[in-house]
């Protein structure tokens, strides 16, 4: 199965199979994989990715172990591939101070303005 990728600026590519887009994404190999992988696409399938209007493969591997990965990148060293864990439903969530929250709009009852 081929992957086509193209650029959509900072770092992000869009990833198609045929005109299908699966995804949006930084790394959209590994993320294709996974979005192929909760589709019900087995693991074993091969594979691969190609920049838009070119012919030359620029990797390959299979759905599961693909999407088993993802790319590590510290300040210290390059990046590295690492083992995906999805995220639990159970993790606590960033709690976000409260006067960078965005502030909440007061709405009128529909009908209000009218009398």
């Amino acid at each position: 199965m081929n992957i086509t990728i193209r650029p959509l600026g900072r770092g992000r590519f869009a990833a198609s199979v045929g005109q299908r887009l699966l995804c949006k994404s930084k790394t959209p190999f590994l993320t294709a994989a996974r979005i192929l992988q909760a589709e019900g696409i087995p693991n074993y399938t091969p594979i691969s990715i190609i920049h838009e209007g070119s012919s030359v493969v620029a990797m390959k591997s299979t759905v599961g172990e693909a999407a088993s990965q993802i790319v590590h990148e510290t300040d210290r060293e390059g990046p590295k591939f690492k083992a995906y864990r999805p995220m639990s439903s159970q993790m606590p969530r960033q709690r976000v101070r409260q006067e960078a929250r965005t502030p909440e709009l007061k709405r009128e009852a529909p009908g209000a303005s009218q009398m």
